[in-house]
């Protein structure tokens, strides 16, 4: 073996770089669907645009299990306490996708009954827009999620310093 065989079949790369690359090809998504977004979000996972081809077709319905939160539709007070409570379920590293205007502003719901903005409990990563967002919105979130994915650092997940 020659030299140059080595050198062409050697790849070199950081711990961190590999772990965010099988982190963004690999997200295990919980929807938490309560209105027409997620019906809308059902279309993504079609044959049409296939989000699968994204690693994100291990649908899970159990936070313990899941990696991404995507909030798609309306929520209401009554429902919020529930919402955070999958969040904090949810192990870390977490991210949420905001989809469509009621989950990510209350869309035209101006109401008391109805929160006008997720981010106000919890963190958001992406939001996808629209009235309901079509499933092109969806894949377009996936891939902004993903290329955040990609540039986290092993000190975003430090545990908190102990004053002990």
């Amino acid at each position: 073996m020659q030299h140059d065989d080595v050198k062409s079949n050697v790849l070199t790369t950081t711990l961190e770089s590999a772990i965010n690359w099988g982190r963004k090809n690999s997200l295990w998504p919980m929807p938490f669907g309560t209105a027409c977004c997620g019906i809308e979000f059902m279309a993504a996972l079609a044959a049409r645009t296939d989000i699968s081809r994204f690693g994100a077709e291990a649908i899970r319905f159990s936070p313990r299990q899941s990696d991404l939160l995507i909030v798609a539709g309306r929520i209401s007070i009554k429902m919020m306490p529930v919402l955070i409570r999958i969040y904090e379920q949810m192990p870390e590293p977490k991210w949420v996708i905001s989809m469509g205007a009621c989950a990510s502003s209350g869309g035209v719901f101006d109401t008391y009954s109805v929160i006008q903005g997720i981010d106000r409990f919890i963190p958001v990563d992406v939001y996808i827009p629209g009235c309901p967002p079509r499933p092109e919105g969806v894949v377009d979130g996936l891939i902004k999620l993903q290329e955040l994915v990609d540039k986290e650092k092993f000190s975003d997940y430090a545990p908190p310093a102990t004053n002990s």
